[in-house]
């Protein structure tokens, strides 16, 4: 048998499952989705938002203004 041929298979066999055992970890599997709307609920729910991104989120809904009463159409048409 030809050595350098051998160790040239088995070197790929190995690699293969390794890369086996580490998509397995992962525990990831493809996945279609039928909407971008599905997607991106998806992508939200599995998310981790950092603690920094959350406060600054938090403080800046919270010094927005309310909206007004009345829409802007009918306060403009005076009705």
């Amino acid at each position: 048998m030809n050595e350098p041929s051998h160790r040239l298979r088995q070197r790929t066999e190995e690699q293969s499952t390794v890369e086996q055992g580490i998509q397995r970890q992962k525990g990831q599997t493809a996945r279609e989705f039928a909407t971008v709307e599905e997607l991106i609920r998806h992508d939200a729910a599995s998310t981790d938002v950092p603690a920094a991104v959350m406060t600054r989120i938090q403080s800046a809904v919270i010094n927005e203004p309310a909206p007004p009463a009345e829409s802007w159409w009918r306060r403009w048409l005076g009705r």
